[in-house]
Parts: C-alpha cells; sequence; structure tokens
C-alpha cells in the first residue's frame, strides 16, 4: 500500500539518520568536531522532519477502486442558508452553516506516478474543504462565504511538498462539482482515483439534479 511504503521510507530515513547524529556526537576525538557537530544536528533536523511528515501521511486514508466515502444531508434554515451535516464513513458527523445555491466538497489524492506506479500501491486520500457557492456572480462577489478546512497538516503538509516537487507522488485535488442544495435532500460522496463523484440518495436530491442539471 501507498500508505504503508512512505511509512517505511520515512521511519527507516529517521533511524539512519538519528543513529549517524548520535555516533558523531558521542565519538571521542576533537577532529573537524565543529563540523561533525553541524552534521550531525542536521541529521537530527532530518530525523524530526521525517517523524513529522510521518504524522501527516497517517492523515490519510487508503483509496481501494471507487468507495463511498461520505453521505450530505441538507436542512433548508432559511433562504440561501443551509445547515448541512458531514457523515463520513468512519462514524464522523460535522455540521456546517453554508450559505448560497450549491454545496461542494474537496479532496486530496497522493498517487504513485512513474515506475513505481507499476508496484501497485493504492492512492491515498484526506478530506480537505467543504464550501458553498452563489449562482448570482454579483452574490459571489458581495455575499456571505462560507468555507471550512476538514482537515490539516500539523507539522509538515506533504502534499504541499509534492504538489511543488512531484518525486514518486502525484499531489492533486479531487473536487466534486458544486452541487444544488435543497430542503431534505441527501447524497452519497464517492471517491476515485481520478477525482469525486456525487449521487443523489432520496428522491429529493434527484427531483433537484433533474431540474437544475
Amino acid at each position: 500500500m501507498l500508505q504503508g511504503s512512505i511509512i517505511f521510507i520515512l521511519v527507516v530515513v529517521a533511524l539512519i539518520t538519528l543513529v549517524i547524529a548520535g555516533y558523531l556526537l558521542f565519538r571521542r576525538g576533537w577532529f573537524m568536531i565543529w563540523l561533525k557537530a553541524t552534521l550531525a544536528f542536521s541529521l537530527v533536523g532530518i530525523t524530526l522532519v521525517s517523524f513529522m511528515a510521518l504524522f501527516d501521511i497517517l492523515s490519510y486514508r487508503n483509496l481501494t477502486a471507487e468507495v463511498p466515502i461520505a453521505t450530505v444531508s441538507v436542512f433548508e434554515r432559511s433562504p440561501q442558508h443551509f445547515d448541512l451535516t458531514l457523515a463520513t464513513t468512519d462514524g464522523i458527523e460535522q455540521r456546517f452553516d453554508i450559505f448560497g445555491d450549491q454545496w461542494q466538497l474537496d479532496t486530496r489524492l497522493l498517487t504513485w506516478i512513474g515506475p513505481l506506479a507499476a508496484l501497485g500501491n493504492k492512492p491515498l486520500y484526506r478530506l480537505d474543504r467543504i464550501s458553498g457557492r452563489y449562482v448570482s456572480l454579483e452574490q459571489a462577489r458581495n455575499a456571505k462565504q462560507s468555507i471550512y478546512q476538514l482537515d490539516a497538516s500539523a507539522f509538515v503538509d506533504l502534499w504541499q511538498v509534492f504538489n511543488q516537487v512531484p518525486f514518486w507522488v502525484d499531489a492533486n485535488y479531487g473536487s466534486a462539482v458544486y452541487m444544488p442544495m435543497e430542503n431534505g435532500a441527501v447524497f452519497a460522496v464517492h471517491l476515485t482515483a481520478k477525482g469525486i463523484n456525487v449521487r443523489p440518495i432520496n428522491n429529493i436530491a434527484k427531483r433537484i439534479l433533474k431540474q437544475d442539471w
């Protein structure tokens, strides 16, 4: 699995650099002590970064083919003001005040590229944010906006690193298309290696999609 491979690499790098740093710090002799100390502390820094990157990669989940990752339920509070409930497959529910006419759920995807893609490692995903949008351009510029961060990197953001330097791993967004908001509508969110698919669950969601889409 991609997640297991990255975790193994990070642990190995951290352990190797920690052993080298300890050897240089505690070895007897003063020849080139400053250079050795500098190298040792640099390796300690690499060790810390590796462990912080390990925490970040553990926040991602394995993606096996196309899987349902969440449901979104819509409740109207007032015109263009909705209460959205996001329920993930691991049993976590979150509620959000969303303003506008449509909603969107964004995810982050990490997939192998190049020769390592042949290893069969599964992509990783993490829910990134949920937001609302107005159909009217004037409202989009001036009306109240709503965007919520769902998950964030605590120390090192590997997605940003791989996005800038795609070294064996491709980092991209798997954004859903904007979906209409209607009181009582329920949608299922499915994720593939290419992005998000949103499907209506109940009759209200099916009806509004037929009218607006």
